[in-house]
């Protein structure tokens, strides 16, 4: 019997570890991929979107409307970064306040471009190019804090909202 309680021990040990790993790799891997999702969806919609509204705008005669207009670009691209990201996430289900955090912190770096473009703190050719460089890093800083929130199983679903369907016969 003794040995057998021996032998046990170590299965026991390395069966908690893995227990362990899994508990905490399993969240670091729902929030990373989650944090991939929403890059996607935020740099896809935003080409588009930004796509569609520069040749709007080069149809309209302004064809260099980041130089003609660096302000009101960065504007728009902001918008265009922010969009699609709140979109979808209030498509998957996510609350307001993590949207609006999300979507306000996209927002507040175009916001603190300008003003620093206007100080003469950010030249203007590099203005769109540090904009869109910042908008992943700045959606993971507003991740970071809300880590369970993004890192549950039900990242996407408002809690105690989420219908089920009924089972048949219950």
């Amino acid at each position: 019997m003794r040995t057998t309680a021996a032998a046990h021990g170590p299965q026991v040990r390395a069966h908690d570890h893995d227990g362990t790993v899994r508990r905490v790799a399993a969240p670091v891997g729902r929030f990373l991929l989650h944090y991939a999702e929403m890059c996607v969806v935020m740099c896809v919609g935003a080409v588009a979107l930004s796509v569609l509204f520069f040749q709007g705008a080069a149809s309209l005669g302004r064809t260099n409307l980041p130089e003609q207009a660096p302000v009101l670009s960065v504007a728009v691209i902001a918008v265009n970064l922010s969009v699609p990201m709140a979109a979808w996430m209030r498509f998957r289900g996510m609350d307001w306040r993590p949207t609006l955090e999300m979507a306000g912190a996209t927002l507040a770096v175009g916001l603190l471009l300008i003003v620093g473009y206007l100080t003469g703190a950010v030249p203007q050719a590099s203005l769109i190019e540090v904009q869109t460089s910042l908008a992943c890093p700045v959606m993971l800083a507003v991740m970071i804090p809300r880590f369970r929130l993004y890192s549950s199983h039900g990242a996407h679903h408002r809690a105690g909202r989420v219908r089920h369907a009924p089972v048949a016969g219950a």
